[in-house]
């Protein structure tokens, strides 16, 4: 679906440029409004890169034993940082 900029989204992009943060005042919800292209280069990063290796890094965590219940303490890192 293909939305067209409203006059105020507009201007805003002349003002500030891009990425630009937008919210919608029902829900509160925070958006970014960018170029395509740099989204595109974005998403590609986030996919490629993690995507690869997400697999690897998993693997990897578990070997150096992050599936001790003992490490389940840090889940709560910041309710036990200020005891």
């Amino acid at each position: 679906m293909l939305v067209e900029l409203s006059q105020d989204q507009r201007q805003a992009l002349d003002f500030a440029g891009t990425p630009l943060e937008i919210v919608d005042p029902r829900s509160g919800s925070v958006y970014v409004l960018m170029r395509q292209e740099s989204f595109a280069r974005v998403r590609s990063l986030v996919e490629d890169e993690l995507g690869e290796t997400y697999s690897a890094q998993i693997e990897s965590a578990m070997r150096a034993g992050w599936d001790d219940p003992a490490m389940d303490e840090y889940n709560d890192y910041d309710r036990h940082r200020s005891a």
